[in-house]
């Protein structure tokens, strides 16, 4: 058998044991709940902030860009429809999706008698009523709570004697951890790449925009997946010009020109915009910039 057949079938294989987990989440809520409904420990995942989406609603229209927002099934197909397989387009969908990403809200462990509105409950990013953390009690204390809880409600072990709010105080520092993991995660694949710049370093790569504030834009490097601000006070401009078309941010950069006689070069920066940059160590340890080119500079 060819080994992109392997490939393939291992991906299938883990699609098909991640869809079995979500249904046994799914299922150990539901039964948790239904038993023990002020008393069941659940993650939600509120929809997204109003203003935020609303902004990038009408962005996506200004760059006639067609992404259904109606719910998170509808944005990931949309967002998958929207673009190609080249690498370009792959850029834009992954700058795409970090923007939809912005307006999202932190899903979260609650204990449903802290939170009386069951409609509350919904985890949006799944499109599911109801759901929680069962499958993997090895590495999440949330887990362990949800299997004493199952337990008792399938006759298996006693009842939990934690009141409402203890459980609450738990799902509290759950939440909590969660966020700190998430936070330690980044930093330290910041922190290796910032070695490997260091050590292999300038590095040269094609960049594409992913955000534009008044003197600063964001940059997803596309050889490294990495993401960087880049100041325009560190580039040898003349000027800069931030201005919003409507929803669009675009920032103009007059470059100094290089020799006597020439004439300064402009460049509009806006999102989606293809550069080319180089990412150096900076003297300070461990900390590394992503440094733009300057229009038509050679290779």
């Amino acid at each position: 058998m060819p080994q992109g057949c392997y490939i393939y079938k291992y991906r299938d294989s883990n699609k098909l044991v991640e869809e079995f987990m979500l249904l046994a989440n799914m299922a150990a809520a539901h039964k948790i709940y239904h038993q023990y409904p002020e008393l069941a420990l659940l993650r939600r995942h509120p929809p997204p902030q109003t203003k935020l989406l609303n902004d990038l609603i009408e962005f996506c229209d200004q760059m006639g860009i067609d992404v259904n927002f109606t719910n998170s099934g509808t944005l990931h197909k949309s967002l998958n429809d929207q673009f190609g397989a080249d690498e370009y387009s792959t850029a834009r969908k992954e700058v795409l999706t970090n923007m939809c990403s912005r307006p999202m809200q932190m899903a979260v462990y609650f204990c449903t008698g802290m939170l009386k509105n069951e409609a509350l409950f919904h985890h949006y990013a799944l499109n599911v009523p109801l759901y929680t953390h069962f499958t993997s009690p090895i590495r999440r204390y949330a887990d362990i709570i949800v299997h004493r809880l199952l337990a008792a409600a399938i006759g298996r072990g006693p009842a939990l004697q934690l009141p409402q709010e203890a459980i609450q105080k738990q799902a509290d520092h759950c939440n909590d951890r969660k966020t700190a993991s998430k936070r330690v995660q980044e930093l330290s694949a910041e922190l290796f790449f910032s070695v490997f710049v260091k050590e292999c370093g300038p590095l040269e790569s094609e960049a594409i925009v992913m955000g534009v504030l008044n003197e600063a834009f964001d940059v997803l490097v596309l050889r490294y997946g990495v993401q960087k601000r880049i100041y325009c006070n560190a580039l040898p401009l003349q000027s800069s010009h931030f201005q919003q078309v409507g929803k669009k941010p675009e920032l103009t950069l007059v470059w100094s020109p290089e020799h006597d006689g020439e004439e300064p070069v402009h460049q509009v920066i806006s999102i989606f915009t293809l550069l080319e940059v180089v990412l150096k160590s900076d003297n300070v340890p461990l900390k590394y910039t992503a440094v733009l080119k300057r229009p038509g500079a050679a290779n």
